[in-house]
């Protein structure tokens, strides 16, 4: 059984730091080196986060260093960039304050039916609003919160992606953290959660598939027709003509619905600086994984 599956492996450990990193990284840097774990770029995620650190001058804990410095290094990463990191025993930061009003949960539950289907191990979703700036360079606030609490089947690094995906796709700007059932919770969340509120997701899954083979699509999502007005005004037209040409030239002129092409350009798939991923080296949760979230985005984009 591969490290991922048992939830010691690199990409978990990454998971674990970024999590501990909350309100004290930027928001958007902490999303990108999520994303950069969930693509199976642990370097690239690891070095983000240590660059964030050092260019901030966020204090980190001895323990905290010592474990930067191991991720650096499995990785195949400089483990001496850990030497460049603020380290101090203690360190006062004043506490990030949270509310749930207005309504923080608003629309995430809709947000999340195109993959609530995929959301394997997840215990529960709840949302809330931070009010106070995290970061050297912070984005605007108050900052929606969506915190998942996942069981031990599940796979942090994937769920937080598919989630964040989704939430961006309907509008939605939050920031992802997803927390393993039994962990320890740091004191951000603690707080996080004591205003949190949760999000109802009975009744949010996605349409079964058409009996024709076609893509999954959300519940309630509009379809929308294939010129049904030319169709109903050129039948009466054919037939009084007679001319057996017009059906098929009809037809020719109807639109197909959009394909992505290999060839596409892999920022449309909505990844942070994407460059290809050398499969050989993923194990097969990781590949299997990373195949889902690739079907996935392109049955959106059909």
């Amino acid at each position: 059984m591969s490290d991922v599956a048992t939830g010691d492996g690199l990409p978990d450990r990454l998971h674990d730091i970024l999590l501990r990193m909350a309100g004290r990284v930027d928001d958007d840097a902490l999303t990108s080196a999520r994303e950069l774990v969930a693509i199976a770029e642990s370097d690239r995620a690891v070095e983000l986060l240590v660059g964030c650190l050092i260019a901030g001058g966020v204090p980190v804990t001895p323990a905290e260093n010592g474990q930067l410095r191991a991720l650096l290094d499995q990785s195949r990463s400089e483990p001496a960039l850990a030497d460049r990191l603020k380290v101090r025993d203690t360190w006062y930061a004043p506490p990030h304050r949270f509310s749930y009003e207005p309504d923080a949960g608003a629309g995430v539950g809709a947000a999340l039916a195109p993959v609530v289907d995929f959301l394997i191990g997840v215990r529960s979703v709840a949302a809330v609003w931070r009010v106070t700036p995290a970061g050297a360079t912070p984005g605007a606030v108050p900052q929606r919160v969506v915190l998942v609490e996942i069981g031990p089947d599940g796979f942090a690094p994937a769920t937080a992606y598919r989630i964040a995906q989704a939430l961006e796709t309907a509008g939605i700007r939050a920031v992802v953290e997803v927390l393993k059932s039994g962990a320890d919770r740091s004191d951000y969340h603690k707080l996080a959660a004591q205003d949190a509120k949760p999000i109802n997701l009975s009744g949010q899954h996605a349409a079964a598939p058409a009996p024709s083979g076609g893509g999954r699509r959300a519940k309630g999502a509009s379809v929308v027709p294939i010129k049904p007005v030319a169709h109903a005004e050129a039948k009466p037209e054919v037939v009084a003509q007679a001319a057996p040409v017009e059906p098929v030239a009809e037809e020719k002129s109807v639109p197909q619905p959009p394909v992505l092409e290999p060839s596409a350009d892999p920022s449309a798939l909505g990844l942070v600086d994407y460059k290809p991923i050398a499969e050989d080296k993923l194990s097969d949760v990781e590949r299997d994984l990373l195949r889902q979230l690739h079907e996935e985005l392109a049955q959106r984009e059909q």
